[in-house]
């Protein structure tokens, strides 16, 4: 059930809070608002009472040069985000900018109708709202764990620099598929996806797609196949290999599907997906209005200029990076592009009258048995 139990509100006019709590409080069931004048307690506040959305002003009183609200901002940005509604008369140049169309950033400004907009934007956080406590509850579970169990086993000497750092990372990236394990759920194809792309450097399995490219366009789109280890930013610098994407339907008709969607479901999943790649086709899976179903096409390749690739705000480059896939599936795109690219060529063969003689013998050693 999506719910809202708690709304922080960080605003200098005693007006103002009372306001919201009022119309907080009666638009939403169950919510209790927790009001602060201070902009520099709000951060405290975010951690004892660890809402579920904020709602911050960011000017002190009238003068628009005042805005001891951005380094509340900042900070939540920064080091405790959580979906915010910045509510203010003026929102001046905020460092770090306020993100365009992020889902858990809105602005609305003071005035008429304004408390509307507020509720309205606050209300378009409820489908996820639940999901984001489930979340950070699963990371503080499995923080408490790696403590307990990492430190408990005798194995980590207090006394070792940076020993329990480490290892505690390593069982912290591990114990987040727990959840996963434990209630039997199967991965969604995308759920191979880490998108943002992860890391400074290009890695091996990463999506790029050509600048300003429509994202459902799959001819846009390229697979690095150069090992993560040459991209390293500031060794080898230079070039990538890539493999061009495109759109499945040339794979589904090398498959010769039937017309029975059982079977061909069957097919499709024993023939390409489990393997990770058919006839040097590697199916991609959809990221929901972030990446098309598509194929990358191992026999098209496509060298680009690592300096090519950028970021999504560096519109001078030719590629952003969109997405990297995470382990085992980036080991799987490594063996599809050894296996199709190094095998041996091979001439014509009489390969059924040897097909033949395999099934013959086959017969015959059943029959004498």
């Amino acid at each position: 059930m999506e719910s809202m139990k708690t709304i922080l509100v960080i605003d200098d006019d005693t007006e103002v809070l009372g306001s919201l709590k009022q119309t907080l409080e009666e638009e939403f069931d169950g919510v209790v608002v927790k009001p602060e004048q201070d902009f520099r307690k709000g951060m405290r506040r975010m951690a004892s009472c660890r809402p579920d959305a904020v709602v911050l002003d960011l000017r002190r009183g009238t003068d628009p040069s005042n805005l001891p609200g951005q380094e509340t901002w900042r900070a939540i940005w920064n080091k405790r985000f959580c979906p915010i509604v910045i509510y203010t008369a003026g929102d001046g140049d905020l460092d770090p900018p306020l993100p365009e169309d992020h889902p858990f950033v809105k602005l609305v400004t003071k005035g008429s109708n304004a408390e509307d907009l507020l509720v309205k934007e606050l209300r378009a956080f409820l489908p996820c709202i639940d999901e984001i406590a489930e979340l950070r509850n699963e990371i503080d579970d499995v923080m408490h764990q790696v403590l307990r169990d990492t430190a408990g086993t005798g194995a980590i000497d207090p006394q070792e620099e940076n020993l329990l750092l480490h290892a505690g990372r390593r069982r912290i990236a591990a114990s987040m598929d727990a959840p996963t394990i434990a209630s039997q759920h199967k991965l969604l194809g995308w759920e191979q996806y880490l998108i943002p792309a992860i890391g400074d450097s290009p890695l091996t399995a990463d999506l790029i797609c050509e600048h300003g490219a429509e994202w459902d366009d799959p001819s846009a789109y390229r697979l690095v196949l150069t090992p993560s280890c040459d991209l390293v930013r500031g060794r080898n610098e230079q070039t990538l290999i890539t493999a061009r994407c495109e759109a499945s339907s040339r794979l589904i008709d090398n498959l010769s599907l039937s017309n029975n969607r059982e079977k061909a479901t069957k097919r499709v999943r024993e023939r390409v997906l489990i393997p990770g790649v058919h006839n040097g086709y590697v199916p991609l899976p959809a990221f929901p209005q972030r990446v098309p179903v598509m194929v990358a096409n191992l026999k098209s390749l496509e060298v680009i200029e690592y300096d090519a690739i950028g970021g999504s705000e560096e519109s001078n480059s030719s590629f952003e990076r969109i997405a990297s896939i995470d382990s085992p599936f980036r080991e799987q795109v490594a063996w599809a592009f050894l296996t199709t690219a190094a095998r041996p060529g091979m001439p014509d063969r009489a390969l059924d009258q040897w097909a033949e003689e395999l099934i013959e013998q086959g017969a015959n050693a059943i029959r004498s048995s």
